[in-house]
């Protein structure tokens, strides 16, 4: 992540309201956690004083640190929501990006290993129980990919409209404008590589057509 937490405002603890305070506290208290290294103790205080869009930014960091995404994501948007600065809009906005990201990066692993899986099957042999659990095994493989191609696909639209949104706020930050760069890159890729898909399908769809047709020629 680019941006860390926010820290404490010092003074505010004697004079706020009790919001204030505890949204106060929660900075100060989690933050010390949180540069420790202790993620889980870091949202536990954070917790108590999401309702304030700072603690809900930090909350965000050790969600994603611990590698909950959706979670991030949730908190991160909850944040955005109640932000009263563009830069805290756009920070927020910044590492909501790298939550779909992330997201985006697991699902594409987990795609590809699922497609060498799916390469690996054979069904053949004589034996008919084999062969059905080999057919359900592929179909549910099959399914599976289908989910994950449409989460890659989904994550990266909203990690580019994230980073879109934060460079509206600071038009200067070269860190979003790279990492939007490498979303609408992985697009790309994924929508040529879908077309290529679909033309390899319609040749072999057009080649087996012709080879039953000259089977039924050939049996005449």
């Amino acid at each position: 992540m680019k941006y860390l937490v926010h820290s404490a405002l010092i003074l505010l603890v004697a004079c706020g309201n009790p919001a204030e305070r505890a949204a106060e506290q929660a900075l100060r208290e989690g933050e010390s956690h949180y540069r420790a290294g202790q993620f889980e103790k870091a949202d536990s205080v954070y917790a108590q004083a999401s309702f304030d869009p700072r603690v809900a930014y930090n909350l965000g960091n050790t969600y994603f640190r611990q590698e909950q995404l959706d979670t991030a994501i949730k908190t991160f948007t909850r944040s955005i929501e109640g932000a009263a600065t563009g830069p805290e809009q756009a920070r927020a906005q910044y590492n909501l990006g790298n939550s779909w990201m992330a997201l985006a990066y697991n699902a594409d692993s987990l795609e590809k290993n699922g497609a060498d899986k799916l390469s690996q099957i054979r069904i053949e042999g004589d034996d008919i129980a084999l062969k059905v659990r080999q057919f359900v095994v592929r179909d549910s493989i099959q399914t599976e990919l289908v989910a994950l191609a449409h989460l890659v696909d989904s994550a990266l639209a909203q990690g580019s409209e994230a980073y879109k949104n934060s460079l509206r706020r600071t038009p200067k930050d070269e860190d979003a404008r790279h990492n939007l760069g490498l979303a609408q890159g992985m697009i790309a890729a994924r929508l040529k590589e879908a077309a290529e898909r679909a033309t390899k399908d319609k040749k072999d769809d057009k080649d087996k057509g012709l080879s039953e047709r000259a089977k039924a020629i050939m049996a005449k």
